[in-house]
């Protein structure tokens, strides 16, 4: 066999191997989400027992240099301190909520949540806002609330947010 073939033999896998690892790439690809208060940071202040209806906003930035799949039929779940008093949540199609304590132990023990499930369907660079009413906790510091994010498309992470309560 010549060597020039082989070289185009070889090419030719290395193409096919490429394609293959790139398609696959492709389909295992979960939507990139970034959660942040409505000024762009991840951190807020308020005064200590103030009611506050916060908003949280969630949106699909997308993979660098990959598609830009949607997230759909998100959930959407706030863990905070049982130390804030947690009222409603609400956004995507304002379906009922119920605050939960979280299951000890782990990164949520001593937190309780509220939940929407199922809620809408996130494009590329598309946000949703989400309001969480709620009361700051008395006693003065700083605090980290957890989002966490679910969707068809599989776990979306677990972000986090701080309160500085003063």
């Amino acid at each position: 066999m010549s060597t020039t073939l082989l070289i185009i033999i070889t090419l030719i896998t290395l193409v096919v191997i490429l394609g293959s690892v790139y398609l696959e790439m492709r389909r295992q690809i979960k939507p990139g989400i970034k959660v942040y208060f409505p000024d762009g940071s991840t951190q807020v202040r308020y005064r200590a027992k103030e009611e506050v209806p916060m908003s949280i906003h969630i949106q699909n930035k997308g993979r660098f240099g990959f598609p830009k799949p949607a997230a759909t039929k998100i959930g959407i779940f706030i863990y905070a301190p049982t130390t804030f008093l947690l009222k409603e949540l609400r956004g995507g199609e304002d379906r009922d909520t119920e605050i939960v304590k979280a299951p000890s132990g782990g990164i949520f023990g001593g937190m309780h949540y509220l939940g929407i499930e199922e809620t809408f369907i996130l494009f590329h660079k598309e946000e949703e806002v989400i309001t969480v009413d709620m009361q700051m906790p008395q006693d003065t510091g700083k605090y980290s609330i957890k989002v966490t994010i679910l969707s068809e498309q599989g776990d979306l992470g677990i972000h986090q947010l701080d309160i500085v309560v003063y």
